[in-house]
Order: C-alpha cells, then sequence, then structure tokens
C-alpha cells in the first residue's frame, strides 16, 4: 500500500506518532506536513517534508504553495490520500483537481472539526467551506462517535471511518522543571486557553476549596495564553495554584503528565481532545465535564471522573473525590485506565483500525 499522507503542522501531535509506527509495519507513506506557524517545531527525526506557506491562506497565491505538496509525488502510483490539513478557502478546490486530472484516488479528511466551535477565528468563511468539502469528498475520518448522526444526518451517502485518536507519547521523563509535593493531589490543566476550556471554572474551584482540602489540592496551568492578565487577577495570591502561561516545549511535555495524578479538562464543547490523548499516553486520569465529547471516553469512578458542565460546585465535589480516592483507590483507577487505552488508543490498535479502513476503500 502506497499512502499520501498530509498533515497539518498544527495537527502535528495527532501523528508524529502514528505515521513511524504505520511505517514500521512494512506500508509505503509519503508524509507532508503543511507548516503554517514559525512557533511549531517539526522535528528532523520524523522523516517528513516540510512544505513551508509563503503565502498566507486567504491569499489565492498559496495555491502554489499547495502544488509544492504534489510536486515529487507520482500519483500513479498513490493508493490512498489521506488529509487533515484545512487551508481555508483555496487548499480543497486545488486538491479536488489535482487528484480528478489523474485515475480517481481515495481522498480522506481527517475531520477533526465538524461543527466549528465558538471562538474559531472567521467561523463563518471555515462553517461555509467544511459544508462544502462535507458535500464534494467521499470519505472521511472522525474521531468522535457522538459526531457521527450530526454528519450523516447533514451529509448522508458518505463512507465514515470512526476511530479516536491514538496515545500521544513524548517520551521518557528528561527535565526537572516543575516543582510538585507528591505528598498533595496534583492537578494539571495543559494546552492553550481557549474560553470554551473554562480554565476561570477551575479556579473558582480552587479559590473556594473547602478548609479540609486547603493546601492539599495544587493546581497546574501550563499553556499558552491570550489573556494572561485576566487569569493572573483571578488566581491572586493564590499558593495552590501555579501557571505558566507560555508554549510548552515538547521536551517537557511529559514531565508534567508523570509528576501529576489527574488532568482537568472543564471544556464546555469539545470534538476531541489532544491533552487527554498524551494523558492516556502516561497512564494519568481525567477529570473532565459530562459533554458528549468526553463520556465516551471517560468512565466516571472507573477510569477517572466526570462533573456536570459548567458547574462550579459539581467539579468542586469530584476534586473532593478524586483527593479521597488518591489516598484509597487511585491505583486500581490506573489499572483500570491501563487495560482500556490498551485495548482502544493504543498506536497497535489504532494503526490496525487505519490500515483496514484504508484496504476497504482501494478500488472501491
Amino acid at each position: 500500500m502506497n499512502i499520501l499522507w498530509i498533515t497539518a503542522d498544527y495537527f502535528i501531535d495527532c501523528d508524529f506518532n502514528l505515521v513511524p509506527y504505520i511505517r514500521s509495519l512494512g506500508v509505503n507513506v509519503i508524509w507532508k506536513v503543511v507548516k503554517t506557524s514559525t512557533h511549531i517545531e517539526i522535528s528532523s527525526d520524523l522523516e517528513c517534508s516540510v512544505i513551508s506557506l509563503k503565502y498566507k491562506s486567504l491569499d489565492p497565491r498559496v495555491i502554489f504553495d499547495y502544488k509544492k505538496i504534489f510536486c515529487d509525488v507520482d500519483l500513479d502510483k498513490i493508493d490512498v490520500v489521506y488529509s487533515d490539513f484545512v487551508g481555508v478557502p483555496f487548499y480543497y478546490p486545488y486538491v479536488f483537481h489535482k487528484l480528478k486530472r489523474k485515475r480517481r484516488i481515495p481522498l480522506v479528511h481527517a475531520a477533526h472539526n465538524i461543527i466549528p466551535y465558538k471562538g474559531w477565528s472567521n467561523r463563518f468563511l471555515m462553517e461555509k467551506y467544511l459544508t462544502y468539502v462535507f458535500h464534494k469528498n467521499q470519505y472521511f475520518q472522525i474521531f468522535s462517535k457522538h459526531l457521527i448522526p450530526y454528519f450523516e444526518k447533514h451529509y448522508p451517502g458518505k463512507t465514515i471511518f470512526n476511530c479516536p485518536l491514538a496515545v500521544k507519547s513524548y517520551g521518557e521523563v528528561t527535565t526537572n522543571s516543575y516543582n510538585v509535593d507528591p505528598s498533595k493531589l496534583n492537578l494539571l490543566f495543559f494546552g492553550n486557553v481557549k474560553e470554551n476550556k473554562h480554565l476561570d471554572l477551575l479556579i473558582e474551584v480552587m479559590n473556594t476549596l473547602p478548609e479540609t482540602l486547603n493546601g492539599r489540592v495544587h493546581l497546574t496551568i501550563a499553556g499558552k495564553c491570550d489573556d494572561t492578565e485576566m487569569y493572573e487577577a483571578m488566581i491572586g495570591t493564590n499558593e495552590n495554584i501555579v501557571a505558566y502561561f507560555r508554549r510548552i516545549n515538547d521536551c517537557e511535555v511529559s514531565e508534567l503528565f508523570v509528576k501529576h495524578d489527574f488532568l482537568v479538562l472543564p471544556y464546555s464543547d469539545v470534538a476531541q481532545s489532544g491533552p487527554l490523548m498524551i494523558a492516556y499516553s502516561y497512564g494519568m486520569p481525567v477529570i473532565c465535564s459530562d459533554i458528549d465529547g468526553f463520556r465516551e471516553h471517560v468512565t466516571d469512578g472507573k477510569t477517572g471522573f466526570l462533573f456536570e458542565v459548567n458547574n462550579v460546585k459539581s467539579l468542586a465535589n469530584v476534586i473532593s473525590r478524586a483527593y479521597t480516592n488518591k489516598k484509597e483507590s487511585y491505583g486500581m483507577i490506573k489499572q483500570n485506565l491501563e487495560e482500556y487505552v490498551d485495548k482502544t488508543y493504543s498506536i497497535h490498535s489504532v494503526s490496525t483500525r487505519y490500515l483496514e479502513f484504508f484496504n476497504s476503500i482501494i478500488g472501491g
């Protein structure tokens, strides 16, 4: 099997373990990474071709950049094209045109986003563009089960591949940048701070912990933030919270997830969560809101904890449960999680499902 695999740099963490593993199975993968940002590093160890965009996405001349993706690829020898790059608004029209001129090659769009969420830039344009892509293309990967009924209702007759993200490992711990007291319940909020992720809710809970938990629960916030002043004002002098409002270096990620007990995801909406898959890679349970995008990945009390979305009291109660749990049955939750992850999200399990799907559509 010969695959042309196109990854957007903003989704590189979804593929940097997956593609090398698929290659290790004897599959020929021509891997192209479209670099849209100077802030996202692409490791030279990945053995991929990096296509740096010279023009902005709304500039029609960006098509000359997209041509570079295919310039050294013999499409007559490609069985499947897999792409998670979005490229509003010119990328997919160009790709459809490019592939139409050749024989009919299955093009799988990895639909990380189906329903644009609040806070997206150019949301109106994105919605129109995705509607066009969903109508025009035939093959789609949908990462979250709860989005399948919506997709099937609005875009009937499409061929859907449902498979979650694979776990995302950043390797062994090689740094010692974060001081964490193991005697406490150590919570982690990780990733870019966006409105829908509701860090404000988590900070409010930490600011109103009961006396029985004060000084016994600690929160580390680690991720880039565009409104640090607002969150720093909310944190104030709370010694139970430490914030690192910056992009976390890849080499530091493993340390954060190994040293903390629970990842907290107080989101109000989500398609799929990269931080969740990192946590699962390191056997770290999560505390998350009970929205559809998390309920399918977490069994309350068995592999993690769920709380009522946007409910301060509910989150506070769950943190109290987690504190008690750490002393009594944390090891059992981690064991349950390890078994669940190995069966559902391991690189081997996910890769097998990808290849089965690709084989099913070749020549179809």
